[in-house]
């Protein structure tokens, strides 16, 4: 692989960034609004704070798609040839994403808080 086809996978999982983050946006919404119609909630700094970093940490998680293509290409000099699945681990890892951050999203509105 050279730098080019390098700057050019990257530049494809760049580009589908956006959708990945609007659409686990999208469940992360929906979470809220059914959690906050269910009953009464008292929203605080701490849930806004919990929500940046959960939004960080799945574009750290859709980061793993390039890794694991870097991963492949430096050490295992393309021996799996991860870049012809890499539509397939994109749409596995959205639709993981957008289920898990409307799971998450439910439990912590289903449980009461104790502390």
């Amino acid at each position: 692989m050279t730098i080019e086809e390098l700057k050019s996978n990257i530049k494809w999982w760049e580009s589908k960034r956006w959708i990945y983050s609007i659409a686990v946006g999208i469940f992360g919404i929906f979470a809220i609004y059914d959690g906050l119609s269910r009953g009464e909630y008292s929203w605080t700094i701490d849930d806004t704070i919990g929500i940046i970093i959960w939004g960080i940490g799945a574009n750290i998680f859709y980061s793993l798609g390039t890794l694991l293509e870097l991963f492949d290409w430096y050490y295992l000099k393309n021996k799996i040839g991860l870049k012809r699945f890499r539509m397939i681990f994109f749409i596995i890892g959205l639709l993981f994403s957008c289920f898990w951050t409307l799971w998450c999203g439910w439990l912590y509105f289903a449980k009461p808080y104790l502390w």
